[in-house]
């Protein structure tokens, strides 16, 4: 079995290698799929150009593996006008699959390609942020948007800048091009830096460029929450709503407004939209916990557990909490 393995792996590379002498500088280091040699029987295309159009057309039919080896037999064309391009086509069909790692070597080397390829720069923030590296996340959305104002001729540099003012971000410059991605994540970190007037600015210009986006405006309206503003998050959640019914997060937040409004029964209502009755008893109960309000929660909690009593864990444990924080306050009373 053993000598097998390496026979089929010796004749893999041979077939790559094969393959590989039709166009020798063909580097299929940033290629993760199918055998190459059952991709395609056509001749190697003839220019950058031929190759991208392939690589498209693929990518439209749903062969992702074909579209990512057309993209890939573009970059071997010396002098090619349009590498940053295809470098970023190859990082988003890697980022689509979560192969992070090949997505973030494609993006790298289209940045070097084009320093100011704008929505490289947006998705190496997003990579970034999403893995943690808010920090970093953050650097490469102000490049995105930076790059952005340079396509408008505005000549003040972000790079670098430590802190931005809302102010400053209002005289930004956008349209349906700029980097609407890149305003939303910055407006995101500023959210989680507890600077809601920065984050809220940040979304405002997102919403310049696509003012119908759901996303936006359901980071809107958690925003204007956590500032303590109910009536606009209020507003913001609903429109997100209205974009998208199936909203989960926008239609957990809208509870969670009505919540600290003390509108609980239409919490409930809300919730129970998009999970069964006992499940959204035992959120109100938890959210009511961490408003510190436990012995509001306390009735909720027992009616969840009532209606789902055998193996209702979660709620259970809540009702523990709740009721040790509740006598924990009556006894700081005495």
């Amino acid at each position: 079995m053993k000598g097998l393995n390496v026979v089929t792996v010796t004749l893999c590379a041979l077939l790559l290698a094969a393959c590989a002498s039709k166009e020798p500088s063909l580097d299929t280091s940033l290629y993760d799929g199918k055998p190459i040699d059952t991709l395609s029987s056509e001749e190697p295309p003839k220019t950058e150009k031929e190759a991208i159009m392939r690589g498209d057309t693929a990518l439209s039919s749903g062969n992702v593996d074909l579209a990512l080896y057309e993209y890939i037999r573009s970059l071997s064309f010396e002098n090619g006008q349009f590498r940053d391009r295809s470098l970023y086509n190859i990082g988003r069909i890697h980022q689509s699959r979560n192969n992070l790692t090949l997505a973030d070597k494609a993006y790298l080397l289209a940045l070097e390609e084009n320093p100011n390829n704008v929505e490289v720069l947006e998705q190496l923030g997003s990579i970034h942020s999403k893995n943690g590296d808010i920090e970093q996340g953050k650097s490469y959305f102000l490049r995105a948007i930076n790059a952005d104002q340079i396509r408008f001729g505005n000549s003040d540099t972000l790079v670098g800048k430590d802190l931005l003012t809302s102010k400053e971000v209002a005289l930004l410059k956008s349209d349906s091009r700029s980097p609407e991605f890149a305003y939303m994540g910055l407006g995101v970190i500023a959210d989680l830096e507890k600077d809601h007037n920065l984050a809220q600015a940040f979304y405002k210009q997102a919403l310049s460029i696509d003012s119908s986006s759901s996303k936006t405006l359901t980071n809107v309206g958690y925003s204007f929450y956590m500032s303590g503003d109910y009536r606009k998050a209020q507003r913001f959640t609903l429109e997100a709503l209205e974009k998208d019914p199936t909203n989960d997060k926008a239609l957990n937040n809208l509870a969670l407004i009505y919540l600290a409004k003390g509108e609980i029964p239409r919490a409930i209502n809300v919730f129970s939209r998009h999970m069964d009755k006992p499940e959204a008893l035992n959120n109100v109960g938890y959210f009511l916990i961490l408003q510190g309000k436990p012995e509001q929660a306390v009735p909720y909690l027992q009616q969840a557990i009532d209606s789902k009593s055998t193996y209702y864990k979660v709620a259970n444990e809540n009702l523990e909490r709740a009721l040790a924080l509740v006598r924990e306050g009556e006894m700081n009373k005495e």
